[in-house]
């Protein structure tokens, strides 16, 4: 009779065990179902945005500096989200198997929870940074037109004549207010604001009796240097007169804003030598204009 009630005692703490474990089990699979709906919508995310940049970027929308900075922020979130899908995985694997199995593996097991809660707790700050870059992208496409061309330099020129300063600074004007007005919509968000220029200069050749061409031979420190390293100086040149303008008119403006008196703002020049951008071929009336083109890009991202 002993022995039979002892059996009846360590079935029925078994099947309370066995109980308990199932209960736990259909609690942490809620648990883990919820985590499971945010990794989804997170990873589509990501993915959805990778594929804008990489659209904006063969469009030449932005070019290859910023699409490779919004890269950089996408894969620190994306290393993130693949900690949390390997939490999930593994807490999901765990509570598959036998209880003993699961509570050899608590320590872990907690641990993944905490890295879980973790990620979950952070859901509204990431939102908030991908529909900054979402959006940064959108104001590009939408506002192209404004500031992606400056004609101010003449045949074998890079710098803007002083007649011509005041009419380049009020072209770029809507540019800087852009930015300024996205800058502060955002003014939770640590951010940094980035604005290429990229100039370019057509195949012609040189005149040796030219200061230009004087210049770049001493700038090359090459007497004998090919017209496509001229070019690319003179290309580099361009890009740094308009940043040097963009700079001094940002500082002119900033003052007169009331909600930012200062931009974390970084400036990138480039030349791009003889490359055409065949996006604005159609925009050129003129083989002239064609050896004046300077394009600019920004984007505003958290930091």
């Amino acid at each position: 009779m002993k022995k039979t009630l002892t059996g009846i005692f360590v079935l029925s703490a078994c099947l309370l065990l066995s109980s308990c474990f199932s209960a736990k089990k259909a609690r942490i699979q809620e648990h883990l179902n919820q985590a499971t709906v945010l990794e989804q919508t997170e990873t589509k995310t990501v993915e959805d945005t990778r594929q804008k940049v990489d659209d904006r970027l063969n469009s030449e929308v932005i070019d290859s500096e910023i699409a490779d900075s919004i890269r950089y922020k996408i894969n620190k979130y994306a290393a993130g989200l693949d900690s949390f899908k390997n939490a999930i995985r593994f807490i999901s694997d765990k509570i598959n198997t036998s209880g003993g199995t699961y509570r050899r593996n608590k320590e872990k097991i907690d641990s993944s929870f905490g890295l879980i809660d973790h990620y979950k707790s952070g859901v509204n700050y990431r939102l908030r940074r991908f529909t900054m870059i979402n959006e940064s992208l959108d104001v590009i496409v939408n506002q192209q037109h404004m500031f992606d061309l400056a004609a101010f330099f003449g045949p074998g020129k890079f710098e803007i004549p002083d007649d011509k300063k005041e009419v380049a600074e009020k072209t770029f004007s809507p540019l800087i207010d852009s930015l300024v007005k996205f800058y502060n919509k955002y003014a939770d968000v640590e951010r940094k604001a980035t604005l290429v220029i990229l100039g370019y200069a057509d195949g012609s050749g040189f005149n040796l009796e030219s200061d230009i061409f004087a210049a770049l031979i001493a700038k090359l420190n090459d007497s004998t240097a090919t017209k496509e390293k001229m070019n690319q100086q003179l290309s580099e040149w361009r890009a740094i007169s308009i940043g040097n303008l963009m700079e001094y008119s940002l500082g002119k403006k900033i003052p007169g804003y009331a909600e930012v008196k200062n931009i974390d703002f970084l400036f990138v020049e480039k030349g791009k030598g003889e490359e055409y951008p065949s996006k604005l071929v159609k925009d050129y009336r003129t083989e002239d204009e064609r050896r004046r083109v300077v394009l600019l890009f920004w984007n505003i991202l958290p930091k």
